[in-house]
């Protein structure tokens, strides 16, 4: 971007800056019980679970990222929310009870382990303490970016002021305080996108009509069966078997709760979706020029002469919002698996949290370390999505049936874990392809083979 996008106008920042603040302040507020700091209590409705799920869907990769995929791609970027949409309404169809059926379930990785033992737990929660650091660096890379918009100020400073505000009320409120801040959080979002969306409409096209404007790829465009295929299971499984996610399902005040809150946020999604999506096909009939697609949503804020300071500041606001409301959830849940299921027994009396609320403003750290030397953001979904899907998706979704569980040896499922994880840097490493969630298939793939070989071998006693 050139130099213009960094004048601070005060009508730009003010109203954003402003909502920035109000969805950061939400999180101080009235603190839980101890016990409540994973779990609010499991008090959530269907409501709060519903705006839960779409705030923290809704992040870097679901705005910024589907924006500058848009741009390069046109509308085949739809299927990475659309894979997300089908997902949501399977979590909530098919594994939101499975995963309920325990009522002393706290965590992801706790539930594979009832299904396939410790061994199982554990590879579960290192996996996701790692990559899901790698998911947290891409929602820091957008919201500095913004902030460097709203403020004038360098990336990096925008990437370590949005990783303490947000460490900050997480480590303080825990549970309670993400899904007070994503209930707030949600309209602000759907402010942002919606005039966004108006703004988009302003550009002229490139050309000055719609017959010479450059032309948009179709929604199957550059899109091979095989990498539609990848794309639906890596990115859509990730939301069926995605922790963050699975986490709304546990903190539901009951199984109704949890049906309803996850079917509906995967209905939403879909107009959502095609909104975000049509702000990068506008962008990109417009034959606008950028160093890095990234920089295609902070143009149209700041630089492309279609959004008044004052509305531009409310998109900003809304979209560091949408930034906070992801990255808040994804820092609690790998602070609660290393706490919960890495290290048990420092939990086991109370305060429980206290490991946790120390965890969290180290996780935001080394996430902004890796925001400032890979700042990418859907690179950085999909390379730990493909690591996640391929070692962990197969044995989750079994995990919903437990007639399946029951037929399956353990030792085989721990085998598929780790072969299926590892195969995705294998395949990326020597080069084999250079599509993340093809990579992510090839693990799922071999996992898939090792989990077959478990049904034909006598399951463990």
């Amino acid at each position: 971007m050139d130099e213009t996008t960094l004048a601070v106008n005060p009508w730009l920042l003010l109203p954003g800056m402003g909502l920035f603040l109000l969805a950061v302040l939400v999180g101080f507020g009235r603190r839980r019980e101890e016990e409540d700091f994973f779990l609010a209590g499991r008090r959530a409705g269907s409501a709060t679970v519903f705006a839960s799920l779409l705030a923290t869907v809704l992040g870097a990769s679901g705005t910024s990222g589907i924006v500058a995929l848009a741009v390069n791609k046109g509308w085949a970027a739809f299927w990475w929310l659309g894979a997300g949409s089908l997902g949501l309404c399977f979590l909530g169809l098919f594994w939101a009870v499975p995963m309920r059926r325990n009522p002393s379930t706290r965590t992801l990785p706790e539930w594979l382990g009832q299904c396939y033992g410790l061994p199982a737990r554990r590879l579960a929660a290192g996996l996701i303490a790692v990559m899901w650091t790698a998911v947290i660096a891409a929602q820091w890379a957008a919201a500095g970016a913004l902030l460097q918009c709203l403020l004038g100020c360098g990336a990096a400073v925008g990437i370590l002021l949005s990783a303490g505000a947000v460490a900050a009320y997480t480590a303080v409120g825990g549970q309670a305080s993400v899904l007070r801040t994503d209930r707030w959080q949600l309209p602000l979002i759907g402010l942002a996108i919606a005039l966004a969306l108006w703004c988009s409409t302003r550009l002229p096209l490139s050309g000055g009509v719609a017959s010479a404007a450059a032309p948009v790829p179709g929604l199957f465009q550059g899109i091979t069966p095989l990498s539609w295929l990848a794309l639906m299971l890596v990115v859509g499984g990730m939301y069926v078997v995605g922790p963050d996610l699975c986490s709304r399902m546990l903190v539901a005040e009951n199984d109704r709760a949890a049906r309803r809150g996850a079917l509906g946020a995967g209905l939403a999604l879909l107009p959502i979706s095609l909104a975000i999506v049509a702000i990068g096909v506008r962008i990109h009939q417009s034959g606008a020029v950028f160093d890095s697609p990234r920089e295609a949503l902070p143009w149209l804020i700041t630089a492309s002469g279609t959004a008044p300071p004052l509305v531009a500041g409310f998109i900003g606001g809304g979209l560091l919002a949408a930034m906070l409301s992801s990255a808040d959830t994804c820092l609690l849940t790998a602070a609660t698996v290393i706490e919960l299921d890495l290290f048990p027994t420092r939990s086991s009396g109370p305060p429980a949290g206290r490991l946790a609320r120390r965890l969290v403003p180290g996780i935001a750290l080394a996430a902004a370390a890796i925001a400032l030397v890979r700042p990418a953001i859907i690179a950085n979904l999909l390379l730990a999505y493909a690591f996640y899907a391929g070692g962990l998706l197969l044995p989750l979704l079994l995990a919903g049936s437990p007639r399946l569980v029951s037929r399956l040896a353990r030792r085989h499922v721990w085998v598929a874990m780790a072969i299926g994880g590892v195969t995705p840097v294998v395949i990326l490493q020597t080069g084999l392809t250079a599509d993340l969630s093809i990579a992510g298939l090839g693990g799922i793939a071999l996992a898939a083979i090792v989990l077959a070989g478990g049904f034909l071998s006598r399951p463990d006693p």
